[in-house]
């Protein structure tokens, strides 16, 4: 009598498991808020995501999680003449960008199955922060000069939680992931939207910032079986 209701029930397991596979892959959007210092001197940032997820055990709870994440805290841009010397009649546009790459992994463990299966990651890993500007013509579309004005790497450690929400079964299930992600940063050095602002108006180097960074990010996205 038992046997057959703990075979349903394991069918109805596997059946409603996000991660069918051994190996499962998603992309996201993101916004993102900063958090303490960051949030002083920064705004609402954007970006995108994408994931690997590798199952580690037959029930799907242990797995490991590997994320690589785009994210934009900030642009300038501004028209500004080419050179006084000729009398400022061609002018430019100078665009700055302010950007953070991130890697991160760690240990993900599944809720319980079903339509709704929630999830919690732990994650460490590194970002890279670099503030790029282009000067690019009025009328032409295409940079000609670029550089970047600040660089910095810095450790990166946090965690996320979420849920995947089934949107179709099957041998090939799709589910809909949707959750938040907060990572810190102990010491990282970068450029804000204001201080790029006012080093041009005040025909100066940019000066960078040196705190600490810390920053939630808010995602929805699919996830799907890779094999």
């Amino acid at each position: 009598m038992m046997a057959p209701l703990l075979t349903a029930a394991g069918l109805l397991t596997a059946q409603d498991a996000p991660l069918r596979g051994p190996v499962a892959a998603g992309v996201a959007f993101n916004v993102s808020q900063p958090r303490g210092a960051f949030d002083a001197t920064t705004g609402l940032g954007w970006g995108v995501s994408g994931n690997v997820l590798f199952r580690l055990g037959q029930n799907a709870i242990l797995n490991w999680r590997a994320d690589a994440a785009f994210q934009n805290y900030g642009n300038v841009r501004q028209e500004l003449p080419l050179s006084p010397t000729l009398g400022n009649l061609i002018r430019v546009d100078l665009t700055t960008s302010n950007n953070i790459l991130t890697f991160v992994t760690g240990p993900q463990l599944l809720g319980p199955s079903g339509t709704i299966t929630p999830y919690a990651t732990a994650l460490a890993g590194f970002s890279a922060f670099w503030t790029w500007s282009s000067v690019e013509g009025n009328t032409n579309a295409e940079a000609y000069a670029s550089t970047t004005n600040s660089s910095d790497f810095a450790r990166a450690y946090g965690g996320a939680t979420g849920a995947y929400i089934r949107v179709r079964g099957g041998p090939r299930p799709i589910h809909m992931d949707v959750g938040v992600r907060y990572l810190r940063h102990d010491d990282v050095q970068y450029l804000t939207t204001d201080e790029v602002r006012a080093s041009v108006q005040n025909r100066r180097e940019p000066r960078p910032i040196r705190s600490r960074v810390d920053f939630s990010t808010y995602f929805i996205g699919v996830q799907a079986k890779v094999f």
